[in-house]
């Protein structure tokens, strides 16, 4: 192992909720992989089973929005826990922070903990679309405050990062395999839960009943295809605002709604073909990265995260629009009836393995800390 740079980790992020949890821990793991020493703070309180060897602060949500207060008492516990007091007697050179989304970012700064360097990671869109962050953003520049560098989880991200800052980096999000693999159902079990058919051609949908993961699209192509689709079977597995409406004209359909399934990633050896509708607006698609991981097919809207993640690995209906979708869902249930849909889908685990995987995080942390 090469010692030029860090020896540490310290990743700050607001919450655990999905698929944060799971990002968090495959970072820990890329770094002690590396043999660093590894400190996870959450910002808010866990949401179901927490992270093993994470602190969490159990902030409120009008805690959070206090830049100051919030520093204040992340700095504290940065202290109380060793990190910050060895940065403060002159080991912060040994220190990567790395700052999920803007609030976990702002928080560290304010904190008042030294780090050799600081990467604030945007793992959505418009991470400086509001006027009061770019105002901090070029004060902290004008009074030469420490030096972050920004970093997208898609190039579309990193893009649209570039157009504030200079030189923003690409970092993707990873699987921990060896742990995604331990937690999968096997086909059998997986179609008991999801109450599918053995012999049934299915297709998830994985992700909130949210406008911005295009759940209708889903449907209404679902509908167009069905008549030459006989075997087909719909499931949504997500909770959303759009579920009720959704339901009404799904009634007459073979749709079922699984409602919000915890780590959904395990019952993907049930399904057949996973379909990401998702709208422009999504940033990466940690959905189509788990499919790929289980070697499942995935058809997906043409949206940047998705087809950033998938690679030529996916299949893409463009545009995104009903009739499109339709035509794409036939080919595929050809596909299946043929025994080749599932071939194509090989590539994908390659693929994860290769960009996307525990070792390929350790080599993106290891840059990181040689980075002066």
């Amino acid at each position: 192992m090469r010692t030029d740079g860090p020896q540490r980790l310290m990743q700050v992020c607001p919450n655990d909720h999905p698929p944060f949890r799971d990002i968090c821990h495959t970072y820990a793991a890329a770094a002690r992989s590396l043999g660093w020493e590894v400190e996870t703070v959450f910002l808010g309180p866990a949401r179901g089973q927490p992270l093993a060897g994470a602190r969490y602060l159990d902030l409120s949500p009008g805690e959070l929005r206090r830049v100051r207060r919030l520093g204040a008492t992340l700095g504290r516990a940065l202290h109380q826990s060793g990190v910050g007091s060895a940065a403060a007697a002159g080991d912060g050179q040994s220190l990567l922070a790395l700052c999920h989304r803007y609030r976990a970012w702002r928080a560290f700064l304010a904190s008042g903990v030294p780090a050799r360097l600081t990467v604030a990671v945007a793992h959505e869109f418009g991470f400086f679309d509001r006027r009061q962050r770019r105002f901090a953003l070029a004060l902290r520049r004008l009074l030469r405050r420490p030096a972050t560098r920004f970093a997208g989880v898609s190039d579309a991200v990193r893009d649209e990062l570039g157009l504030v800052v200079r030189g923003p980096l690409l970092l993707p999000n990873a699987l921990d395999l060896a742990a995604f693999d331990a937690a999968a159902l096997g086909r059998a079990e997986a179609r008991r839960a999801l109450a599918m058919p053995e012999d049934a051609f299915v297709i998830g949908v994985v992700g909130r009943l949210h406008r911005k993961k295009s759940p209708q699209l889903a449907l209404d192509g679902f509908r167009g295809a069905l008549p030459d689709m006989p075997e087909a079977q719909l499931v949504f597995l997500g909770e959303g605002e759009l579920r009720a409406s959704l339901e009404r004209e799904a009634r007459a359909l073979p749709v079922r709604f699984a409602g919000f399934v915890p780590d959904a990633y395990r019952y993907f050896a049930g399904l057949d073909l996973l379909l990401l509708p998702s709208s422009a607006a999504e940033a990466f698609g940690m959905v189509a990265l788990e499919a790929m991981a289980s070697g499942l097919p995935v058809l997906s809207s043409p949206a940047p995260g998705p087809r950033f993640v998938l690679g030529a690995v996916g299949d893409y209906f463009q545009p995104a629009d009903p009739e499109v979708l339709a035509a794409a869902l036939r080919r595929a249930f050809a596909d299946w009836r043929a025994g080749s849909l599932a071939v194509r889908a090989k590539a994908g685990r390659q693929r994860v393995e290769a960009e996307f995987s525990v070792p390929a995080l350790a080599r993106r942390l290891q840059d990181l800390a040689e980075t002066r």
